[in-house]
């Protein structure tokens, strides 16, 4: 019978002992051996965190989101606020002047009227009565302060349909003896007897389709009239200035 298979060593059969050889001695190798079987590490928890502080950090952060986010509303409301707010006469500072103008307590509000040719007279009520001419009068009535006087102001406004009508109303308004816009003594809104009207002082200005006309003349006294022909000089003055009300009591005046 033959002898029983022995195993072999874990090694390969040439490194067996030789004849003159010294005998084999396997190397150790590092870590694990072959036939050690193989392990699995487990990792390491992760550290634990401190909440309180967590949860601080993230109501700063949204402390902080909130803190921007308004502001930049605020700041997008302000721009839009100040590109959609409309530039009117009316908020814009006023003009400075040599006068100071009051409203009369009689017409607290301009007086606005479509049918144009029935605050007018004369040539120039003819003129207003034709169709395709007149779109719009405003009326107010101004006092004054002029050397320790009072004089009433009169300012009217005319929408004329296109330039060359307000060339025509205002070349017509300018010539003596053509008529013109009623002021508020003339059409008995402001009393004033004995004055039947205010037209010592004069001015008109021409801005595109717009026409605007003032009218002055002192205020009686005592119940007689204290304005005279003398007085034109210094009222025209005083109706050059008042040109600039035009604006106010009709922003779609111009000029």
């Amino acid at each position: 019978m033959s002898d029983p298979q022995r195993p072999g060593p874990p090694w390969p059969p040439e490194q067996y002992n030789r004849s003159g050889e010294t005998e084999w001695i396997p190397r150790v190798q590092a870590g694990r051996r072959p036939d050690e079987p193989f392990r699995f590490q487990e990792q390491a928890p992760a550290p634990t965190g401190n909440p309180a502080l967590t949860w601080a950090l993230r109501i700063a952060g949204l402390v902080a989101i909130a803190v921007i986010s308004g502001f930049v509303f605020w700041y997008v409301q302000g721009e839009s606020t100040q590109q959609t707010t409309p530039s009117t006469e009316q908020t814009r500072p006023k003009a400075p002047g040599v006068y100071t103008f009051v409203a009369h307590p009689d017409v607290p509000r301009p007086r606005v009227d479509s049918d144009c040719q029935q605050h007018a007279y004369g040539k120039t009520k003819q003129l207003l009565s034709q169709p395709g001419q007149c779109t719009k009068v405003t009326q107010a009535m101004y006092t004054a302060d002029v050397g320790g006087k009072q004089a009433l102001v009169s300012v009217s406004v005319v929408h004329m349909a296109d330039k060359e009508k307000a060339a025509g109303l205002i070349a017509l308004t300018n010539e003596d003896e053509t008529g013109n816009v009623n002021d508020l003594v003339r059409e008995g809104v402001v009393k004033a007897a004995p004055l039947k009207s205010v037209s010592n002082g004069y001015d008109s200005q021409l801005n595109g389709t717009v026409v605007v006309i003032v009218e002055a003349d002192y205020a009686p006294s005592g119940g007689k009239a204290v304005g005279t022909k003398a007085d034109k000089p210094q009222l025209d003055k005083v109706c050059a200035d008042a040109l600039r009300l035009g604006a106010e009591i009709d922003p779609d005046t111009g000029g």
